[in-house]
This record gives C-alpha cells, sequence and structure tokens, in this order.
C-alpha cells in the first residue's frame, strides 16, 4: 500500500468522496422536491427502492440505504399513509419480518417520474466520460471488497 500523503482529512480521498456522495444525495432530493409529486426526495427513494426488491423488508431497507432503523420506520409509515407501499407480517429465517410492496399508485409514481429523475442524473455526469464513469464502478467495488473484510 501507498504511503498515505496528505496531512490533514479534509485532503483524503475519504474526505473527498464523502463530498462528493453527499453533495450528489443532496442534489438528487431537491430535485425531486421540485417535480413536487407529493412526497419529499428521501421518500422517493425509499419508494424506489421497495419497488426495485421482490423480497424487501424493514432491516434490509435500512442496510441498503444506510438509514437507522427510526428514520427508516419514519419513513415507511409516511408512505403507507400515503397508500404508496403496504407492509405485511412475514417469516424470514423464523423470524417475524414485514415485508414492505410498492402498491399499483407507488409503482405509478416511480414509473412517471424515474424518466425525469435519470434525465437529471446524467445532466450531473455530463463532464464525465463512460471509461470514467466504468472506473469509477470498478473502484467502487473494490473499496467495498476490501472494507467488507
Amino acid at each position: 500500500m501507498k504511503e498515505i500523503k496528505p496531512n490533514h482529512y479534509t485532503d483524503t480521498v475519504i474526505y473527498s468522496v464523502d463530498m462528493i456522495i453527499n453533495r450528489l444525495k443532496n442534489k438528487l432530493r431537491q430535485k425531486i422536491n421540485e417535480l413536487n409529486i407529493g412526497i419529499t426526495g428521501e421518500q422517493f427513494v425509499v419508494l424506489d427502492t421497495i419497488n426495485s426488491y421482490k423480497d424487501m423488508y424493514q432491516q434490509k431497507l435500512s442496510d441498503i440505504l444506510m438509514k437507522d432503523k427510526s428514520n427508516t420506520t419514519r419513513i415507511i409509515k409516511i408512505l403507507i399513509d400515503k397508500k404508496l407501499i403496504t407492509r405485511e407480517a412475514g417469516n424470514t429465517n423464523n423470524r417475524l419480518v414485514y415485508k414492505l410492496k410498492a402498491t399499483e399508485e407507488g409503482k405509478k409514481l416511480v414509473e412517471k417520474n424515474m424518466p425525469k429523475i435519470k434525465k437529471f442524473i446524467t445532466e450531473i455526469f455530463k463532464n464525465i466520460s463512460d471509461d470514467e464513469i466504468e472506473l469509477l464502478h470498478q473502484l467502487s467495488k473494490k473499496f467495498q471488497i476490501d472494507l467488507a473484510q
């Protein structure tokens, strides 16, 4: 491994990656909020994630989105109240879990707005080549593997 050269945290790649991720998340949530679709950007991300997975339950959702359980519970309740998702009791590995599913209304909300969100994401990365994006994916996978050990 190479010697770490920066003298300060704000000079490290960790800081740079953290800044990029936080700014991307904030811009995405802000853009979703601007669409005035009846839910916040954070709620849309949760709805889209639930809609994207066949077997989704709260702990898995919290893990995927890297959110604490209380925050996830709060968002799930809002989406249930808005009739965008359902929560049904079930068993996984002999444990009680609540399976989350997008309702038809929730699915339509995602389908209607995803093209606008994809366009926005494409615009964010307009100055980054396909090769650079692929390299970023490869580096991200290496980090995930190394950090999982």
